[in-house]
């Protein structure tokens, strides 16, 4: 997603083509991958926040990858959005690290065009980590967990499982240890879209003998 300013110095390099953030890909895509393999084929969308992180959307079927470009997204097509997909056309969307900026608008859009019942994995950096201090003085602003829950609620996506991964902080030259769950770096979320039950068939009533039993 396109980054924010800040009244900080920003480093010339963006945080998510550096070295910190490489961990976090890794990982992210060792955990994202088999979710997408595991569903049936059937055409998908991974929007990315550069890409560097799109080498990794290699899954099964047709897909669409984008990545965050200024105001709008690149990749296997130019668009902003709305998106260029019709309604209820993907089964599987995986987004990675939304910001505060945009992450109301493209989970509106990601409501549109995925199926009912289909899956949303996001990744959002964790503001109440330790980690943050390697990121924030990029000028990146991103929800808490609570927020993203709540707006992902609201865009009738049901998220049963929130999972923290990455370190809790990780200076030079230390090795990443794994600590109380809700400091990690990052948070993973996995939603569904919601369908809607049709109503159950209208009981008929039973006659015995030329009376009505009920």
């Amino acid at each position: 997603m396109p980054l924010l300013q800040s009244h900080r110095q920003a480093s010339l390099v963006p945080w998510f083509d550096s070295e910190p953030a490489r961990a976090l890909r890794v990982l992210e895509r060792q955990l994202l991958m088999p979710q997408l393999a595991a569903l049936p084929v059937q055409p998908w969308l991974w929007v990315a926040p550069s890409p560097g992180w799109l080498q990794d959307a290699q899954a099964a079927g047709r897909g669409l990858r984008l990545y965050r470009n200024g105001p709008g997204y690149a990749g296997d097509t130019r668009c902003a959005l709305p998106l260029p997909l019709a309604n209820e056309s993907v089964n599987a969307i995986v987004l990675q690290h939304v910001t505060a900026a945009d992450a109301d608008a493209l989970l509106d859009e990601c409501e549109r065009v995925l199926m009912p019942g289909g899956h949303l994995w996001l990744t959002s950096l964790n503001p109440f980590s330790p980690y943050r201090a390697r990121w924030r003085q990029h000028g990146l602003v991103v929800r808490t967990p609570q927020r993203l829950r709540q707006l992902l609620d609201r865009h009738g996506l049901d998220c049963g499982q929130t999972r923290y991964l990455g370190p809790l902080w990780q200076g030079e030259g230390g090795r990443a240890r794994p600590g109380w769950a809700p400091l990690r770096a990052a948070c993973l979320f996995h939603a569904e879209k919601r369908t809607l039950a049709l109503p159950g068939p209208t009981p008929l009533p039973v006659r015995w003998h030329g009376t009505v039993a009920t």
